[in-house]
């Protein structure tokens, strides 16, 4: 038994999903998101853009699953990230600390970042304007 992997990635969006989102997508079963249909719904659901290995007490939890996946979401236009990057990525890094090392998500929060800048050319950070006019 191979050990249980998270995808970490930006939510797609379409129909259904209508806000931006870092989509975090846990495996609850091994045969879960490796099987071909799982595939298809990690594939559908997100852009992955990296994944890492659960840890054991990660692992723990999603024995009492009855879903081949847990997702969870963080907003980007919604309270308290206000369309902040930085914020969300920082968040997210926040969510895995007790799980994850901080090299890990270090590298986690790059390739979210790249993968967002890379579809998102002109972002800038919510409120670098006011802080130009303090300058003045």
């Amino acid at each position: 038994m191979g050990k249980l992997k998270v995808y970490y990635g930006w939510a797609k969006l379409g129909k259904i999903r209508k806000k931006r989102a870092i989509s975090v997508i846990f495996d609850n079963e091994w045969h879960g998101c490796r099987s071909e249909r799982g595939q298809r719904i990690l594939r559908a659901a997100q852009e992955t853009v990296i994944e890492r290995y659960q840890d054991a007490e990660e692992e723990k939890a999603a024995k009492d699953c009855n879903r081949i996946f847990t997702e969870y979401s963080l907003f980007l236009d919604e309270k308290p990230i206000n369309g902040s990057l930085n914020k969300i990525l920082q968040m997210n890094s926040d969510a895995d600390k007790k799980h994850v090392s901080k090299e890990m998500r270090d590298k986690i929060a790059e390739a979210l970042r790249k993968a967002f800048m890379q579809t998102n050319r002109k972002y800038r950070e919510p409120g670098w304007q006011q802080l130009e006019l303090k300058f003045e």
